[in-house]
């Protein structure tokens, strides 16, 4: 991944930058409104806002697939596993990022890294 090449101010900027990948969207925008001077802690709270509203259509995508698949037992458990593994896979993927922005590094996801940046 990129570096965003922005570095926390202070060590407090750290544990807000990683605070929204682990707990929610609504601590990210608590953290973006609150956090006006610190630009290490904003671009990581915008860049997990983007990221859980870039997953929201996926997991929509896959309960509707699953809903259609209850037809037949096999698919629907099939697909129990597939959303399962994207679960998985976000979730660690929060902590990769969380522990990235714990330690000062700002690596931008692809696509929304660069919006985030942007905006910030």
């Amino acid at each position: 991944m990129e570096e965003a090449g922005i570095k926390p101010p202070k060590k407090d900027s750290t544990i807000l930058a990683a605070l929204p990948y682990i707990l929610s969207v609504m601590v990210g925008v608590i953290i973006y409104l609150i956090a006006k001077d610190d630009k290490f802690s904003r671009f990581h709270a915008l860049q997990s806002i983007m990221f859980d509203i870039a997953l929201m259509p996926i997991f929509f995508l896959e309960f509707i697939i699953y809903v259609i698949l209850m037809i037949t037992i096999i698919g629907a458990f099939v697909m129990w596993f597939v959303i399962l593994f994207t679960a998985l896979a976000a979730f660690l993927f929060r902590l990769y990022m969380a522990y990235s922005a714990f330690q000062g590094e700002s690596p931008m996801i692809p696509v929304i890294g660069k919006m985030a940046l942007e905006r910030i």
